[in-house]
């Protein structure tokens, strides 16, 4: 699978460690617990300082999604069309996804969906959104 990649200076942050670890962690704040991303230093809540990660359930909504029928860029022209989704997690954080090249679903604009991490390399992992159900498959 190709995939445009983060510099290795962003594949050494914590987002991306855990998910080359297999989970997909949110950073969260340690005074009103609430998720936000992207990651920050300062909460976007209620501005502490005291940030954290913590695994996230793995659980969200299909907000929308789109069919590229070109490519974005040079990387992807062997891979259009492809799809990519906007997911509403159920720690209140919104996210840019996709489903994986190959994988057949239909989607439904409020869906449950679920997280499934796919390991790209040794470095880099990606969390694909798909179908309850469906991301206990194999691609």
């Amino acid at each position: 699978m190709t995939v445009i990649r983060p510099g290795d200076e962003y594949l050494a942050q914590p987002f991306w460690t855990h998910l080359a670890n297999g989970t997909l962690h949110l950073s969260t704040c340690e005074d009103c617990n609430k998720a936000h991303h992207p990651p920050s230093p300062i909460c976007p809540h209620c501005r502490s300082f005291n940030i954290g990660w913590k695994p996230a359930s793995g659980k969200a909504t299909l907000n929308t999604y789109a069919v590229a029928r070109h490519a974005v860029h040079p990387l992807l022209a062997d891979q259009v069309p492809y799809t990519i989704t906007l997911v509403d997690l159920e720690e209140g954080v919104r996210l840019v996804s996709g489903i994986p090249n190959g994988m057949e679903v239909d989607l439904e604009i409020g869906m449950p969906l679920e997280c499934k991490v796919v390991k790209i390399d040794d470095q880099l992992s990606l969390p694909y959104f798909l179908p309850a159900g469906a991301a206990d498959q194999d691609q």
